[in-house]
C-alpha cells in the first residue's frame, strides 16, 4: 500500500451509506452553496458516492485528496444538521459522529505527513 493512502475502517453498518449520502447531498447543493471550490474535489465526491471506495464493510483506502473532499462534506453536512430543527436517533448520531471524526483525524494525518500543520 501507497505511503499517501490513509486506511479507514467502518465499525457500523450505518457509517458507510451516511458518507455516501453526505457525499450526494453535497453534491446536490453544489450549484447553490459551493460545498467544494474545485472540480477535483467534485469529481472526488461524484466517485466517492456512487462507486466503491466507500463499501459497507470497508476497509477504506483513501488518499489526501479525497479524504479531503470528505472533510469538507462533512463540516458542510454538520452545519446543516446544526441548523436544522429535525433530531437524529443518539445512537445514530453517535455511530455518525465517529466516522465524521475518523476521517477529519485521517485527514489531519495526511497532513502532517505532507509537512502541513493545522490546529
Amino acid at each position: 500500500m501507497s505511503a499517501d493512502l490513509f486506511v479507514i475502517r467502518p465499525q457500523w453498518a450505518v457509517q458507510a451509506p451516511h458518507l455516501r449520502c453526505t457525499l450526494r447531498r453535497a453534491l446536490a447543493a453544489q450549484p447553490e452553496q459551493k460545498v467544494w471550490s474545485g472540480t477535483e474535489h467534485i469529481n472526488n465526491a461524484g466517485a466517492m458516492a456512487d462507486g466503491g471506495e466507500l463499501s459497507d464493510s470497508g476497509p477504506w483506502h483513501l488518499g489526501h485528496s479525497q479524504l479531503r473532499t470528505l472533510k469538507i462534506a462533512i463540516e458542510w453536512r454538520r452545519a446543516k444538521r446544526e441548523a436544522s430543527d429535525q433530531k437524529t436517533a443518539p445512537d445514530i448520531l453517535e455511530h455518525w459522529t465517529e466516522i465524521e471524526d475518523e476521517v477529519i483525524a485521517a485527514y489531519r494525518n495526511s497532513c502532517h505527513a505532507e509537512g502541513l500543520h493545522w490546529m
